[in-house]
């Protein structure tokens, strides 16, 4: 934690959608005021929030889709779409691709496409401009680890916010992690504050 009395340099924070959206459920999917959270996960590592890119995919829509299916899409786009009018805040997103019919479950098999690629590509053009002096990556995939090591090669401080590291709910990849310069789990008690009610 940087000292509190000097001025905070600014940070660029990019959000895994879909790996806070695990997070999420594992605490029971409370519903989170995102630009508050995004502001005190920079505060605690000592910077100020420039600018937050979220990314995530809409849900699958079958070639006839049912009324859930329907439903389903229309809630999430219009989550997304009071998330990009959140002062600071840029959403882009991927999609599902799919895959087939799982013969257990009778549920479509869906795959996230673009999303590795399109936060890989945020990171290192990030730290190509060297625009903020520091990038934080809420996410635990070990896919991140090359362009964590880019940014931090650039001079750039790598910060990662993560899920649990110990016991069933084993959510960050060690080499991600061990990579980092900063760190933040994501517990209940932090998260706790930004819980919406209702």
């Amino acid at each position: 934690m940087k000292d509190s009395i000097s001025i905070k340099e600014r940070s660029l924070l990019i959000i895994d959608g879909g790996y806070l959206d695990f997070i999420q459920r594992h605490f029971g999917s409370p519903r989170l005021d995102y630009g508050r959270l995004a502001h005190a996960i920079c505060d605690y590592f000592g910077y100020n929030l420039i600018r937050c890119v979220y990314f995530n995919c809409l849900p699958y829509i079958s070639a006839n889709p049912s009324q859930e299916e329907i439903d389903a899409y229309e809630k999430k786009n219009g989550f997304y779409q009071r998330l990009q009018k959140l002062e600071r805040f840029e959403v882009k997103l991927g999609h599902l691709a799919y895959r087939g019919i799982d013969e257990m479950t009778g549920k479509p098999v869906l795959e996230q496409k673009q999303i590795d690629v399109l936060i890989t590509a945020e990171m290192v053009y990030a730290a190509a401009r060297r625009n903020v002096p520091a990038i934080f990556l809420l996410s635990g995939d070990g896919d991140f680890y090359p362009a964590a090591e880019i940014v931090k090669r650039e001079g750039l401080t790598f910060g990662l916010v993560h899920g649990s590291r110990s016991g069933a709910f084993l959510t960050v990849h060690e080499q991600l992690w061990l990579a980092a310069d900063l760190r933040l789990e994501l517990t209940r008690d932090f998260l706790e504050p930004f819980i919406r009610e209702g």
